[in-house]
Formats: structure tokens, C-alpha cells, sequence
């Protein structure tokens, strides 16, 4: 038996919308816990070949550690053997009223002249128009401000757990303080969090830090792998972006959330030059919905997760932003309600819409260990 408490101080560089029962911001566990379970079946998935079903899967391996409410594969209900806590419960200070839309730029979108605030395109939903806000309640857009919000999270290990299972959990916190979020929008880059603590060095330091946790992008397209289940990879190493190309860090998260915001704009466009097929489009296997870009096959209730996730990290001299790729395939369920023509186009395309993309990427941004 192995116990042992983990401390960690929190921040957020971008705001977070982490909503609880009643959709008011407020700091909770749940959301932590999501975050690194997430994390973890990266940091696990090459241990068991990828294999997620069966007695030594990836679920099996998820069920023993962060516990089950009902028999999985042969074992007895059980709780977690990971616990968390945190220090404080306040709920958000950023105001819908205090929201600052003048100091956020637009990035040019429809016709010239035209264009949309960077806010907005990020995270549309979480984030209303002015002039849809008026008259909302100030509890249903509040945000945990990254300026003024900090907290400390405590992680106690139980029961049987062992070295190598808490090992795994350090390691995917590790992942998660470099590139995860929690909230509404998060892949966007909001609720950017970082974790403070057990040695985690604020940036990746080079490519060692993750390449045990990379496959080759190519192959994390095969049919029986539709989650994200690894960082991706090619010739140049780890698909991980970290900082613009001149280095320079940004004085604000009003600033960092433009730049993220132009990032996924030319992301759309590079992925846009390879058109559509049938009810499928190249812009679509980046997520799903896009706005004006139909599929009849899928409607408007079904859902793509973007693959790529972009954040913003809090270095001490400034705030940097991040992109990392997760590729995984379309989802099963979405991909045979497709035409066999479109599955074909699929197979054959996006490993080039992709690679596109990543180029795109490198031109904006630094890779991770050719940092400047």
C-alpha cells in the first residue's frame, strides 16, 4: 500500500467557464479530475497496445484507478484510489458586465471590412454578443478570472494503488499543465490552466518531456483509435507549438486570445483549399459543426471534438500559447453513416489536410525544442 498527497497552486492565463449546477462559474473538482483522467489514458494508452476493451484495456486500467460504479470486467464496484481536493470553492469574479470588449481586437471574417472579435470566434456560446447580453442575469456569464482567482489543488492516493499508478497520474498532470483546460471552449484555449508543484516545469523542456507519449500522426487515423490517444508526431518531431516565431510573450490574455483566434482562422483555411467530396469537407474533419459547410449525413446535432488544442501558458514574462495535435480518427458511429465515396475521400485525404495544417502551424509558431 502506497499513500502520499500531491500539492499544487492553480492559475488561469485565459478565463474559465466551468459552470456548476446552476451554470454559475465556480471552482470544482469534477472538472480536474476529467482533465486528468484525459490526460492519463494518453500516458497509459502505449501500455496496453491501445487496446481499449478487455480485462488488461484501457478501460479495465481506468476502472481499477479512478474507480467504478458497477462490475467491469470481472472486478467488484469500487472508489477511486485518486482523490482530490481543493482549498477553494468561490465562484467567478468576472462579470459579464466587466467583460472587456474593447480591448480585444476583431480578426477579418465574410467580406472585407467586416470581422468578428477574437473572444467571440473562440468561444462563441460560453461568450454572447453585447447586445445579447443586456439583461442576462450577471450570474449566468461569470467567468473564474485569471487575474485575480488563484487556488491549490491536493491529490491523496488510497487503497491498493501503486507506485507505477501514481507515477502515471504525476505524468499526466504534467500533460495537463502544458496543455490542457477545463470549461466551456477549452480546446479554444479558455480556462487555461496551469498546476504549480512536484517539480512541473512551467513549459515542456524539450522533446524528451513527451515523445513517450507520441505516435506517428498517420497512424492514429486507424479505424479502432476514433479517441485521442496519443500526441502526434512526424519527420520534425512531437506536433507541439509553443510560442510565436519572434519569441516574444504576450502582456495579457486579450492579446494571446487574438493570436489563437487568427491561429484556428488560417487553420480553417489551409484545411478549406482542399474543398469537399460528397457531404463531407476537409474543414469538417477539423470539427464539426462548421458554420455555412452542411453534411447531410450527420445533420446539426452531431459532433466533432477538434483533435487540436490550443492554449495559453503563464511563463512569469508573459503569457505563451500553445498548440498541440491529438490526431485520432472520425468517429466510428459518424463515419459509416457516411456514403462509401465520402469514406473513401476520407481515408485518402486527411492525412495531407493535416499535414497542411501543421505546416500552417510552423509558420506562426515555434515547434516544441527549436524554441527560441
Amino acid at each position: 500500500m502506497t499513500r502520499m498527497t500531491l500539492s499544487y497552486d492553480l492559475s488561469f492565463a485565459t478565463p474559465a467557464f466551468v459552470g456548476d449546477a446552476a451554470q454559475q462559474a465556480q471552482w470544482r473538482t469534477p472538472p480536474f479530475k476529467a482533465l486528468i483522467r484525459q490526460w492519463w489514458r494518453v500516458v497509459k494508452a502505449p501500455q496496453v497496445g491501445f487496446q481499449v476493451n478487455g480485462p488488461d484495456g484501457l478501460r479495465a486500467a481506468e476502472h481499477r484507478l479512478f474507480g467504478s460504479a458497477s462490475d467491469n470486467f470481472g472486478e467488484s464496484s469500487h472508489q477511486s484510489l485518486v482523490r482530490l481536493r481543493l482549498k477553494d470553492w468561490a465562484v467567478g469574479q468576472l462579470a459579464n458586465s466587466a467583460w472587456p470588449r474593447q480591448e480585444i481586437n476583431k480578426i477579418p471574417v465574410g467580406k472585407p471590412g467586416q470581422g468578428i472579435r477574437a473572444d467571440l470566434y473562440l468561444g462563441f456560446g460560453p461568450i454572447t454578443p453585447e447586445s445579447r447580453g443586456k439583461g442576462l442575469p450577471e450570474r449566468v456569464r461569470l467567468a473564474l478570472d485569471p487575474q485575480k482567482q488563484r487556488n491549490e489543488l491536493s491529490i491523496s492516493f488510497g487503497g491498493t494503488i501503486t507506485e507505477s499508478q501514481i507515477n502515471e497520474v504525476r505524468q499526466a498532470i504534467s500533460l495537463a499543465s502544458w496543455f490542457g483546460g477545463i470549461g466551456s471552449r477549452s480546446r479554444n484555449g479558455w480556462g487555461s490552466i496551469t498546476l504549480q508543484g512536484d517539480g512541473i516545469p512551467r513549459l515542456p523542456r524539450g522533446r524528451e518531456d513527451v515523445v513517450a507519449y507520441c505516435q506517428p500522426f498517420q497512424t492514429c487515423f486507424m479505424s479502432d483509435r476514433d479517441w485521442p490517444h496519443a500526441l502526434g508526431s512526424d519527420d520534425l518531431g512531437p506536433l507541439a507549438w509553443i510560442g510565436r516565431k519572434d519569441g516574444a510573450p504576450f502582456r495579457n490574455w486579450r492579446e494571446a486570445v487574438f493570436f489563437l483566434a487568427t491561429l484556428r482562422r488560417a487553420i480553417r483555411a489551409a484545411a478549406k483549399s482542399f474543398g469537399r467530396n460528397q457531404d463531407i469537407s476537409a474543414n469538417q474533419l477539423i470539427a464539426y459543426p462548421v458554420t455555412k459547410s452542411d453534411n447531410r449525413a450527420w445533420g446539426n446535432d452531431e459532433r466533432i471534438a477538434g483533435s487540436l488544442r490550443l492554449k495559453v501558458i503563464e511563463t512569469g514574462q508573459g503569457l505563451v500559447p500553445v498548440a498541440v495535435h491529438l490526431p485520432c480518427a472520425v468517429p466510428r458511429v459518424l463515419f459509416e453513416k457516411l456514403s462509401p465515396n465520402d469514406q473513401r475521400w476520407i481515408e485518402a485525404k486527411q492525412v495531407d489536410i493535416w499535414a497542411a495544417v501543421h505546416q500552417d502551424i510552423g509558420t506562426k509558431m515555434n515547434r516544441l525544442g527549436s524554441m527560441k
